[in-house]
């Protein structure tokens, strides 16, 4: 995985921060990574940083991963810009059920989210 993953023990989530030249295959290894590790700690939150990463994959991929997002789990997601990609996938995860959201401003409100969740 292009990227990092850490553990906030106080908050309890887990983050994963991703390189500039991540791809959608960094996301997939990355879920794999993030179900491990709740299996693990039993956290089931991550914050996810892809303000960085300027490409994802194509619109078949982005759909089956959106579609593939862990249900029971939450996942905020930072982003850099409004890009077209990353609304996608946040469609398809919440048109499933899934609880995932973009944020586009500061880090605090994504974590603020995520803990009331």
């Amino acid at each position: 995985m292009r990227g990092a993953v850490t553990i906030d023990p106080e908050r309890r989530f887990l983050r994963f921060q991703f390189e500039e030249d991540a791809a959608l295959v960094d996301w997939k290894e990355a879920q794999q990574i993030f179900m491990r590790l709740t299996r693990e700690t039993g956290i089931g939150r991550a914050l996810v940083d892809i303000r960085k990463q300027t490409g994802a994959g194509s619109r078949l991929e982005l759909f089956e991963f959106g579609r593939n997002i862990p249900s029971g789990m939450a996942f905020a997601v930072l982003s850099a810009r409004d890009r077209e990609d990353h609304n996608f996938v946040e469609t398809v995860a919440i048109n499933r059920g899934k609880n995932v959201r973009l944020f586009f401003g500061s880090e605090e409100e994504a974590v603020e989210w995520l803990m009331s969740r």
